[in-house]
This record gives C-alpha cells, structure tokens and sequence, in this order.
C-alpha cells in the first residue's frame, strides 16, 4: 500500500476542492477515500485506468471546507497504520 498525505504547497486545488492525499493505486485510493467517508468527511478520486498509462498517481479529493479536518483524519491513519 503506497499513498501518502500531502503537503501544503503539494495539494492540488480546483475551485472549491482540494487534493489532500495521493495514492498510487486504485485500491489504495479506495481504502483512504473511504476512511474519509467513514468518518464524514465527504472524498472522492477521479477514476483511473492503468492499463495505458501505469504509475499515475491517483489524488484524493475533499471540500476546502473539510480540509484540515481530513489532513488530521489522513496523518492519523498513517500512524494506525506504522502501528499495525
């Protein structure tokens, strides 16, 4: 599983949205995505397809409303899982 929070001059921005983290695989993108939603915070990634271009990142998405409550939720479950 390789994803990873980003940084403030890193993040993404497209109108009201924000790219909080990067993963590097659809099923990473999934687990993360859905460790936001499971907490309310609303997330979502574009879909992807690798078969014609492999390695892509895949950005996920919040609220700039949610922002800083999902980069605390994100660098949490990096720690849950450094523990595991």
């Amino acid at each position: 599983m390789h994803w990873h929070v980003l940084g403030e001059r890193e993040r993404l921005r497209s109108g009201r949205f924000v790219a909080v983290a990067v993963a590097y695989d659809d099923i990473t993108a999934t687990l993360v995505r859905d460790y936001l939603l499971e907490r309310g915070v609303d997330a979502l990634f574009p879909p992807g397809s690798y078969l014609w271009r492999p390695a892509q990142p895949t950005y996920i998405w919040v609220h700039l409303d949610d922002e800083q409550e999902a980069i605390a939720l994100l660098e949490e479950f990096q720690t849950e899982l450094r523990e595991k």
